[in-house]
């Protein structure tokens, strides 16, 4: 099967014969359910994919119960937009690694989706540990903590991949109590930018106060005056009150293609010094990949 990847020095969507077996997958239509996501997600899928592998290749010997957690976790199989192009998204992805987590839980509310992944996941890998939970992310916690392995022996990866900045931060909180490293997307560019001024001046929204675990972030906003660097401070800020180094510094921006657009953030949250150390290395694995010529096909 053909692999999409990204191209610096022609069209930013191609189908290449390259070395980037982390490059989202294209599939045939199977007539399920599959929504529609931009080009751009395309490089949010390939770091997701090598670091999920990365992660699960080095833990795999030094913790007996390797656990994923993927939060809004789609229907497993999306069409890039504008074309008839279908290809595989995270969470058919991360079970066709050569070393799989050995639990998978999945959370998803949108029932076309919890029926298309429900049936395509077992096409990839059959014989996996695979639990879907039919809910809303932020209802769905003592769900998730009751399917997955006791505490003790256990480290969680969890891909945390939201539509916007309406994740409330307890949700995220409720987790950080067992030894979890996460992947989250921060969409500081389609939400959080377009629709700071809106968020700021309805005394209603809660929505960035709950975000960023922050109630009084209206007045600590106008001391910096920048809606995306407020957000991501204030976002790190609080994974840093749940027990997490900062991780500021080493985001992974991600643009509308062929442009300087912001459209979202990848951070990468770990307690472990070696945690933060493989996501550096993933980040400069995909840089060097990124510098290297594509053979496009015709």
């Amino acid at each position: 099967m053909e692999r999409v990847s990204r191209r610096r020095t022609h069209s930013p969507l191609s189908v290449t014969l390259s070395p980037d077996n982390d490059a989202a997958l294209v599939v045939p239509d199977d007539g399920l359910y599959t929504p529609t996501i931009k080009p751009h997600s395309l490089e949010k899928l390939r770091a997701h994919n090598r670091f999920a592998r990365m992660f699960a290749t080095s833990m795999r010997n030094k913790w007996p119960e390797l656990a994923y957690v993927g939060l809004y976790a789609g229907a497993g199989h999306a069409r890039l937009d504008g074309t008839d192009t279908i290809i595989q998204t995270s969470a058919l992805s991360v079970l066709r690694q050569p070393h799989l987590f050995k639990h998978y839980v999945f959370v998803e509310n949108d029932e076309r989706c919890v029926v298309a992944l429900s049936q395509r996941w077992k096409l990839v890998a059959q014989a996996a540990d695979v639990e879907i939970i039919p809910k809303e992310v932020t209802a769905s916690i003592a769900d998730v903590q009751a399917t997955l392995p006791p505490e003790k022996g256990s480290l969680l990866f969890c891909f945390v991949d939201p539509f916007s900045t309406g994740l409330p931060f307890k949700t995220i909180k409720a987790l950080s109590d067992r030894r979890v490293d996460f992947l989250i997307l921060l969409m500081l560019g389609n939400d959080a930018r377009r629709n700071f001024e809106d968020y700021f001046w309805d005394p209603t929204s809660n929505r960035i106060a709950e975000f960023v675990d922050r109630p009084d972030w209206r007045e600590a906003y106008k001391q910096d005056g920048q809606p995306v660097r407020f957000v991501l401070r204030s976002f790190d800020e609080a994974m840093q009150r749940a027990g997490y180094p900062t991780a500021r510094n080493k985001v992974h921006p991600i643009y509308a293609n062929g442009t300087k657009v912001l459209q979202y953030m990848l951070a990468f949250y770990s307690k472990n010094p070696f945690g933060m150390e493989l996501w550096q290395k993933c980040m400069k694995s995909l840089k060097r990949l990124d510098s290297q010529t594509s053979l496009e096909l015709e």
